[in-house]
């Protein structure tokens, strides 16, 4: 039986996935065609690509400026140099902005490398059998059925 399912491979769902993968058995489920959540990128044409949602990753946190700048030494992103443009007019503290060197969905794809996907999956049902969760998904092909002991949905 699964431990835990994350509805959602966004940064959120990604990292909760994450963290309870090293204790536990995870599968991720998201309707997308990969990860990213509001962080997605988009291949366009061949080497081409975009990203809609986030435009650069702000950390705010000492944390998460050493994760970032620990994705940064292993090629995975690196600073943002371009303008961004503030209609608040207000002076901000001047904060280093990062982008993803492959896509902005790169926290995403670094935190589920190891962690079962399925991805274009729509969930039909979850339901709670007393003792364990249980999960029907879609994914326009075959249905599947699981059991679970708990699931985060992002």
């Amino acid at each position: 039986m699964l431990d835990f399912c994350v509805i959602g491979s966004g940064i959120s769902g990604s990292t909760i996935a994450h963290h309870l993968s090293k204790k536990y058995s995870v599968h991720i489920l998201d309707k997308a065609r990969g990860p990213g959540g509001r962080a997605s990128n988009k291949r366009f044409k061949q080497n081409l690509s975009f990203d809609h949602g986030v435009q650069y990753i702000s950390p705010k946190s000492k944390e998460f400026l050493k994760f970032i700048k620990t994705l940064c030494k292993k090629k995975e992103a690196k600073i943002w140099t371009g303008n961004h443009l503030d209609f608040t007019f207000e002076k901000k503290e001047i904060s280093e902005k990062f982008i993803g060197m492959k896509g902005n969905n790169f926290i995403s794809k670094f935190y589920t490398k190891k962690i079962k996907k399925s991805f274009q999956s729509s969930v039909k049902t979850i339901f709670n059998n007393k003792y364990f969760w249980e999960k029907i998904w879609f994914d326009g092909q075959f249905r599947f059925f699981c059991k679970f002991t708990g699931f985060s949905f992002i």
